[in-house]
């Protein structure tokens, strides 16, 4: 009898937890569907100031404030990310020593094959930088910001395609080092740290900067990439 009544018991707590979780996962559903019928439309056309308006409204309700735990859109660090979001190409890397983020503020960024495997694009589309941010912030409390002048992409983009080197991008290109092998034998590249803005700890939102950031910065060394991928083609 005994027995019998603990699994009962254990039954209707189970049943009323899974009943919990629904009411949860509705609420958070209705959360979104919501967002982006706000957002929807009118966003794209919202300054760095209007957004954060509109995040600091969101913050108010207590529910809704565990979306926005970090800083990254507060008002210093969004515009630190976003302000050359019009002449330039933006790129965000999570990672999670400081260390490593000051090293790639030093080196440069290194990534293997490919340079979006781990280096995400983003523009002042900020619903698309929130799903973002949320999808990729376990990586790491360190967003490092990597930003490539238009006219910079534009020309080695048009080089590469007269060259007809159409299985590399521009990021193969902009490096600073001879590529190697790592010990998977992928190749790795070693973006040049001109292109490193710097660096935002998203749980305080404290700002590192580059100061040898140069998204325009050319290089005679960038020719001489592209003649070696066309030996390699």
């Amino acid at each position: 009898m005994v027995t019998e009544f603990l699994l009962f018991a254990f039954i209707a707590v189970l049943l009323g937890y899974i009943i919990f979780l629904h009411i949860q996962l509705a609420k958070k559903n209705i959360f979104i569907e919501s967002t982006v019928k706000r957002l929807s439309g009118i966003e794209k056309s919202w300054n760095a100031e209007e957004m954060i308006r509109f995040l600091q409204e969101m913050k108010k309700d207590s529910y809704y404030s565990l979306f926005f735990t970090d800083k990254l859109f507060e008002e210093k660090p969004l515009e630190f990310l976003l302000e050359n979001e019009k002449d330039s190409k933006i790129y965000i890397h999570y990672t999670k020593e400081k260390n490593d983020a000051r090293n790639i503020l030093k080196e440069g960024f290194r990534f293997a094959d490919s340079f979006y495997k781990t280096a995400m694009p983003v523009t002042s589309d900020k619903l698309d930088l929130l799903i973002k941010h949320n999808g990729r912030k376990s990586f790491g409390k360190y967003l490092v910001i990597l930003c490539l002048s238009c006219k910079i992409v534009e020309h080695y983009t048009a080089e590469l395609n007269k060259k007809g080197l159409k299985n590399y991008f521009v990021e193969n290109v902009l490096t600073i080092a001879p590529p190697f092998k790592n010990e998977n034998a992928d190749i790795v590249y070693q973006l040049s740290n001109k292109y490193v803005k710097g660096f935002i700890d998203y749980q305080t939102g404290e700002i590192t900067r580059n100061p040898e950031y140069n998204p325009s910065y050319d290089s005679p060394e960038f020719e001489k990439n592209l003649e070696q991928l066309i030996q390699k083609a």
